[in-house]
């Protein structure tokens, strides 16, 4: 597996061609903008800023009255010269309410994405001389947003997960059965991700051959397509070795299937099937709060920096281009070591 594979390759293909059909809904001269996306950024971002682009022009002919009874790609370039800050701001109220017809009512963390979006978009466009100023500007900025608000598993919760997995309860007795049959494949996930914090992208997309058990190590390939190796622990060895050798081989019939993680329908398994996964077994442990692949991540990384109190590291192995960015989601929520700082008797004047 790298990302030259076929299943990268094949994803990035299909990705690209929903952004196209998305800049089909646009005006032409958004092109530019959505071409510069694709070359500047991982095909996921460029997906998500060609998307709340479109929302914006949608926005734009739910709201603006010059724009009453057009179509998005039909919005000319002197409607986006016209607009303002306040325009901004009331695209900001409308992503958070209920029009009565549609409501989006997106959280402040999905609201400052999709600003970034704009940001990026009318920036672009400023910079080309396409509109004279930047309406994002001098726009209200999402002050409700609160950066460490982070959820993770408490140890408690983690073990009470990785409990229910291994006992695979479940709602009922088909689906109790259906657990079974891939038992040692999700208690292998929870395992991967609560011991090397890798994100779910990175795991749907890793093949048998990246399980190095001599080297000890796993590849996977980082956001950008960048290849790394991570070292396993004990536990994901046991639970992965487990697995290959004896689960796997009944979840395919297909010697040249190179896909790590199967489904029952025998093909590779998809991000949303892991999150259903998590969802059913939160419920057994009875963990009343949401439970995500970036949840166990997020875990990961704060125990680790909790034990380690290097930052540096859990930046590494998290795969965080800026430490900054591990600084503000972690070292920031860890209350223990502030308390500890309180502890430490640095100056008594004599």
């Amino acid at each position: 597996m790298g990302k030259n594979s076929r299943y990268y390759k094949d994803l990035q293909k299909a990705k690209t061609a929903k952004i196209r059909e998305i800049q089909d809904q646009l005006p032409l001269y958004t092109g530019g903008y959505i071409d510069s996306c694709i070359r500047n950024h991982r095909i996921n971002t460029a997906y998500e800023y060609a998307s709340d682009v479109l929302l914006f022009f949608r926005f734009l002919t739910a709201k603006n009255p010059r724009c009453k009874n057009k179509k998005t790609n039909e919005i000319p370039l002197d409607i986006l010269e016209a607009l303002n800050c306040e325009d901004i701001n009331e695209f900001q109220s409308y992503m958070k309410a209920s029009d009565g017809i549609r409501s989006h009512m997106v959280s402040d963390r999905t609201l400052a994405r999709k600003m970034a979006s704009m940001r990026s978009f009318f920036a672009y466009m400023a910079e080309k001389d396409f509109i004279s100023d930047d309406p994002t500007l001098k726009a209200d900025k999402n002050k409700k947003l609160v950066e460490n608000d982070i959820k993770r598993l408490s140890t408690d919760e983690a073990n009470r997960l990785i409990h229910a997995v291994k006992e695979t309860k479940a709602a009922t007795n088909r689906s109790c059965a259906r657990s079974r049959n891939v038992s040692k494949r999700d208690l292998a996930i929870v395992t991967l991700f609560l011991n090397t914090g890798i994100r779910v992208s990175e795991c749907v997309g890793m093949d048998v051959s990246d399980v190095d058990f001599v080297k000890n190590t796993i590849k996977i390939v980082r956001k950008g397509g960048k290849e790394t190796h991570l070292y396993m622990n004990k536990n994901v060895q046991e639970t992965l070795r487990d697995y290959i050798q004896n689960e796997r081989p009944l979840l395919t019939d297909d010697p040249k299937e190179k896909a790590l993680f199967l489904s029952l329908k025998r093909n590779r398994m998809a991000v949303r099937s892991i999150e259903a996964m998590l969802k059913k077994f939160k419920t057994s442990a009875g963990i009343s709060d949401n439970v995500s692949p970036h949840t166990l991540r997020r875990t990961y990384g704060t125990t680790l920096y909790n034990k380690t109190g290097d930052i540096y590291m859990v930046a590494d192995v998290l795969g965080h281009k800026d430490v900054n960015t591990t600084v503000k989601h972690y070292a920031a929520m860890d209350e223990e070591h502030k308390k500890s700082a309180a502890e430490v008797n640095l100056y008594d004047g004599d």
